[in-house]
């Protein structure tokens, strides 16, 4: 059996427990076309200190092929760095202005049987979801894994518009068979 983990390291772990208690002033991302859906990046500040979320495409083992992968990632980045991917493009700066009570990670441990033996479990992170003390939220959600959008979304118990969990199960004929589980990691 093959193990694949990439979840949020510790280090990105960190800086978003690191946010709790601090206010989000804005978010930056590309314009929305017909779907709250944005090209690998979205940009976020947080009591004067800057991150980017990212979503790029890697070559990696996607269970037992060679595939064009895209990883979810956190990293601090100068809020003037953080810009569109896409040629001509400016992006646009969403007020938030309030303050972060707790955040949820969103990660999932998706299995593949090969004959029911067991043969690869992949570790990822799927998003994270900034609830607020004024009852609102704010999600982001990586796409499937060819994909390098990163959806967007504000609102209320926001979790409930995460990708169905079905979706990994389903995609798969025999002999194989896939499994999926979801897990709320809660920072406060």
């Amino acid at each position: 059996m093959k193990t694949i983990d990439v979840r949020f390291s510790v280090a990105e772990l960190n800086f978003l427990k690191g946010m709790v208690g601090k206010v989000l002033d804005k978010y930056k991302c590309d314009p929305f076309i017909s779907s709250p859906s944005v090209y690998g990046i979205v940009g976020i500040s947080v009591a004067g200190t800057s991150y980017a979320f990212t979503n790029f495409i890697e070559v990696a083992d996607y269970f037992g092929d060679k595939e064009d992968v895209a990883f979810f990632k956190l990293r601090p980045l100068p809020y003037e760095q953080i810009t569109s991917q896409i040629q001509d493009q400016e992006m646009m700066d969403t007020p938030v202005k309030c303050t972060i009570a707790e955040i949820m990670v969103v990660n999932e441990r998706q299995r593949l049987y090969e004959n029911d033996v067991l043969t690869y479990e992949v570790l990822l992170t799927r998003g994270v979801i900034f609830k607020f003390q004024e009852g609102n939220e704010l999600s982001l959600e990586k796409n499937i894994w060819f994909s390098e959008h990163i959806t967007v979304e504000r609102g209320y118990d926001l979790i409930g518009k995460f990708s169905p969990s079905e979706e990994f199960a389903e995609g798969w004929r025999k002999p194989y068979r896939g499994e999926y589980t979801r897990e709320l990691v809660i920072l406060k």
